[in-house]
């Protein structure tokens, strides 16, 4: 088997791509402009960046190459994945005319594209936004006080919603649902996808970058429906059902245009303008507010702090969109008013509650190796969630872990007001 057999076969075999590897495309890649250099851009992030890589990892970056249109970049990667996989040398294989000094390859008006089941390509859209494939700006801790970007001109904020990041892809014939990990997801609710369809049957195919979140009767903001309607029922109102709702952020693609290229400012007003035609047809979409000025970011922390909210977040208006997380420049950041903790499930309380397998769930955190005890949770699950937290609890005592969000700790170091959010 030669190497352009050995990419035919696992082409062939090849499941859809991580979001790790387009993320490292992003920041590690297009950054550096390689993906501009050929096989030689190939071999330089291989020199830089793979030490001890393994052979799925460079099959990944050479189909993530082909799908973004940089067919020349494939092969480079295609042969080190040959060599690693087979031992030997790559003897026959596709011209090759990268140089000693490459000169920057033109990239292709529109990149190979075939559709299959788990790989659906939109025609109008570029690769970096097909479905599946869109790689979100994601927010790490802000490294400085919440004051510093409530004064800073340069950042403007946005609430922080509780729910789930989704990318929404909308064309006048269907409407695709993909997750923050790159994985496509059902839709969330009828109404929803009947104002996504016949939006984009009256100004084209558009994508949103938004979170999705279920209110319960009293509004407040849930991960899931069944979050919510456990709310609801424990309130006394077992028969509303919970609402799922589409907060809208920003736009990544409107009138035929790439809005990663452009400042956020424009991605957002974008978002504004479509947020409002979805919002007049069904009260299952949310624009987020954003606040520009310095007395408006002020609003904002306070509202947010009054209303036991999660926190803030804070975007560079005139950045580009870059996927992942960029821990340099700092263009997304996140403050909250609670902390997030990963914690073992150490065991579970006793409940007379028929139904319920137990009360509260004891915690605790890994220090230097051991485990501290961290105190109990005692809310934030369904009753799905709760049999699912004791089955696993009971198959292996030791490696339970869950996500934990708090207030906060006592000064005994134990959690302040602890609810579940989700397995680690």
């Amino acid at each position: 088997m030669d190497c352009t057999e050995y990419a035919e076969a696992k082409r062939k075999a090849a499941k859809k791509i991580s979001a790790d590897i387009r993320e490292r495309w992003n920041n590690r890649i297009v950054q550096r402009e390689l993906h501009l250099m050929g096989e030689a851009g190939a071999l330089q992030y291989l020199s830089d960046y793979g030490r001890g890589i393994g052979t799925a990892k460079v099959i990944g970056f050479a189909l993530c190459a082909e799908s973004e249109g940089y067919p020349e970049m494939a092969m480079g990667f295609w042969k080190r994945a040959f060599e690693l996989e087979t031992g030997e040398k790559p003897t026959k294989n596709t011209p090759n005319n990268s140089t000693t000094n490459p000169a920057p390859t033109a990239k292709p008006t529109t990149a190979a594209k075939v559709e299959t089941v788990n790989n659906p390509v939109v025609a109008e859209l570029p690769p970096n936004l097909q479905p599946g494939r869109i790689v979100t700006m994601q927010p790490v801790d802000a490294p400085s006080e919440r004051s510093y970007y409530i004064e800073n001109p340069d950042y403007w904020g946005q609430p922080k919603r509780d729910g789930n990041r989704v990318v929404v892809i909308a064309t006048p014939d269907k409407v695709y649902y993909q997750s923050r990990s790159t994985n496509l997801r059902q839709q969330a609710s009828v109404a929803i996808e009947q104002a996504l369809i016949e939006t984009a049957a009256k100004i084209g195919t558009f994508v949103l970058d938004g979170e999705l979140y279920y209110k319960s009767h009293s509004g407040s903001e849930h991960r899931t429906g069944a979050q919510a309607a456990t709310v609801n029922i424990e309130s006394g109102f077992p028969t509303i059902q919970p609402s799922a709702i589409y907060a809208i952020f920003k736009c990544l693609f409107f009138k035929q245009n790439d809005l990663t290229i452009l400042a956020e400012s424009a991605r957002i007003a974008a978002g504004v303008e479509i947020g409002e035609m979805l919002a007049s047809l069904s009260p299952a979409f949310e624009i987020v507010p954003t606040s520009r000025t310095q007395a408006e970011k002020v609003l904002l922390a306070n509202l947010q702090e009054s209303e036991n909210r999660e926190g803030e977040v804070w975007v560079l208006h005139n950045c580009r969109y870059v996927g992942g997380k960029d821990i340099k420049n700092f263009p997304i950041v996140r403050t909250k008013y609670f902390q997030e903790y990963d914690l073992f499930v150490v065991g579970l309380t006793a409940t007379k509650v028929a139904g319920r397998p137990f009360s509260a769930i004891k915690v605790a955190q890994e220090i230097d190796g051991k485990l501290v005890p961290m105190g109990t949770v005692g809310t934030g699950f369904s009753g799905e969630e709760m049999q699912e937290i004791a089955r696993r609890y009971e198959v292996n005592q030791k490696n339970v872990k869950i996500k934990v969000r708090s207030q906060g700790l006592t000064e005994s170091g134990k959690l302040w007001h602890a609810r579940f959010l989700e397995f680690c």
